[in-house]
């Protein structure tokens, strides 16, 4: 499969060290509106640095769109016109109309459109994934260390929409109920935020994101009724707490209604409690998710991360911003004597 990649600024020219290294894919050549830049990453890979996107059309079968979000529709426009596989980093748009658009170009054209919400690749959360079903409660934890590149989007779009992603795609049931809390500290946009998702499920989760820390954390915790993960993201570790299945409370009531254990707490968990580590293995997640948009690119199964699932989480983030920005205002608003 011939690929290209568009934008190789830190994390495109990961794209492209990534797509040089797969045996079933030709790196083509690169663009980036800054030529130098894109000679340069033309040059380390041994491919073409184009001049424009347009002239790569008709030189590959795929391609990753790593531009700023906010020129995602424009950037896939040609490729999806022309049938062919796109990959676009996430989120998918910066708007939802944009979002949609190019889900009906993909539709239309009878294009591969892959969604690069790429925790989905993180070998823990894919052996998590193995482990649990129909969550009715999950935390997610991000804390980033400031940096200079997207400060000009909100960090629910730049980092918090990872764990969108997570949670809707653990929760399959309607989000309905969104509140959250931001504000900007250093950018012009919201550097930390929180939010509680509601679904019709009656299943909650709690997000909450920062990128102004001095260290890196991410952290997700997910319970079911007799079953708990927690989850390291940076560390690549986790372990899995089940409740043992005879389990019945009723069975340690004394006559007011408390549990009973008169070995001690510590001796009646172990009894009742099972704590094992999650079993993780897998590649970088860039890779698996450069592999499987290739799959999907070659008809061998169905994009990982749909258009449509892109869309889910860029309303769901709309649904955060809305509730925080309209705090704000509340906050910010005159005030009376």
């Amino acid at each position: 499969m011939r690929v290209a990649v568009i934008g190789v600024g830190h994390l495109g020219r990961a794209h492209a060290r990534n797509w040089n290294e797969i045996p079933e894919a030709d790196l083509v050549g690169v663009y980036d509106s800054d030529a130098d830049r894109c000679q340069q990453i033309a040059t380390e890979f041994n491919c073409r640095p184009f001049r424009n996107p347009e002239e790569i059309v008709d030189q590959v079968d795929a391609v990753s769109i790593v531009t700023p979000t906010p020129l995602h529709r424009v950037t896939a426009d040609p490729f999806l016109r022309a049938g062919k596989a796109v990959l676009v980093e996430k989120p998918l748009a910066h708007t939802i109309e944009d979002a949609l658009a190019i889900c009906e170009l993909a539709e239309s054209n009878g294009a591969i459109l892959q969604v690069g919400h790429i925790e989905r690749f993180n070998p823990v959360v894919r052996s998590a994934l193995r482990e649990i079903d129909d969550p009715v409660f999950i935390e997610c934890d991000r804390i980033h260390p400031f940096s200079l590149r997207s400060t000009e989007t909100s960090v629910v779009h730049d980092l918090m929409i990872h764990d969108i992603d997570i949670v809707l795609h653990l929760l399959s049931s309607e989000l309905t109920q969104v509140e959250a809390h931001g504000t900007p500290v250093l950018s012009p946009t919201e550097d930390l935020a929180h939010a509680r998702l509601s679904f019709a499920s009656g299943a909650t989760a709690f997000v909450k994101t920062s990128r102004v820390a001095f260290s890196r954390s991410r952290k997700v915790r997910i319970f079911a009724p007799r079953h708990y993960l927690s989850l390291d993201l940076v560390e690549r570790t986790g372990f899995q707490v089940k409740l043992d299945s005879e389990y019945d409370p009723a069975d340690f009531l004394d006559d007011h209604g408390r549990l009973m254990a008169p070995e001690g707490a510590e001796d009646f968990l172990g009894k009742i409690l099972n704590q094992t580590p999650l079993e993780i293995s897998g590649s970088e997640p860039l890779r698996a998710e450069l592999d499987a948009f290739l799959a999907s690119a070659r008809g061998e199964r169905p994009p990982a991360v749909s258009g449509q699932q892109g869309v889910r989480a860029i309303k769901a983030a709309e649904m955060v911003l809305d509730s925080l920005r309209s705090r704000q205002g509340r906050l910010s608003g005159p005030s009376h004597a």
